[in-house]
């Protein structure tokens, strides 16, 4: 399942430079948001980047884009393919 910012997000910034696949931005009216395409949940790491530096617990798991570790797994595969082409 992606992760999502939820609305105790005190819009610190923290989070979008620990993102490697560039999920976290900045919307245009100033508030973070993830997303859900590019959230790998860091499968690839041991701990969910994000998730682990935000200083108020802002990020939470997003209950409306629930994935599979294989589905996880082929979305990375896929980004870092587009990247590396």
């Amino acid at each position: 399942m992606a992760y999502r910012i939820v609305a105790k997000c005190t819009a610190c910034g923290i989070c979008i430079n620990r993102c490697a696949n560039g999920a976290v931005y900045v919307t245009p009216a100033d508030g973070y948001t993830i997303d859900p395409n590019r959230c790998t949940e860091c499968i690839d790491l041991p701990r969910r980047q994000c998730y682990m530096i935000c200083p108020v617990g802002a990020i939470q798991p997003d209950p409306d884009h629930r994935e599979t570790s294989a589905q996880l797994w082929a979305k990375l595969r896929l980004r870092h393919a587009a990247l590396n082409w």
